[in-house]
């Protein structure tokens, strides 16, 4: 049951953190391939307008394969800055 103006009872708010990281490491889930699929994409739609297949397939899907990383390493030393309990205003996101 719910408080009059309050917050919700302790069941809801014991979730929370449960569904915060769940969201944390979907965005990961989804963020990685995301960025390789979505540099396969343009480089192969590039290659058929400009006629240069399989060029510009290659060298995004290159660009997008070290985004990928770099984006990876950002988000490791994040969750490892959650971890130890590390509280710096800017190390609240991975970006």
């Amino acid at each position: 049951m719910e408080k009059i103006g309050g917050r919700p009872n302790n069941r809801h708010n014991s979730q929370a953190p449960f569904l915060r990281r769940a969201g944390l490491y979907l965005g990961v889930a989804f963020e990685l391939p995301g960025t390789i699929v979505g540099g396969l994409a343009v480089g192969y739609f590039l290659d058929q307008y400009f006629g240069t297949s399989p060029w510009l397939l290659i060298a995004l899907t290159v660009v997008a394969f070290v985004g990928a990383f770099f984006r990876l390493v950002q988000w490791v030393k994040f969750f490892e800055r959650q971890r130890d309990g590390s509280s710096r205003e800017e190390d609240d996101s991975p970006n």
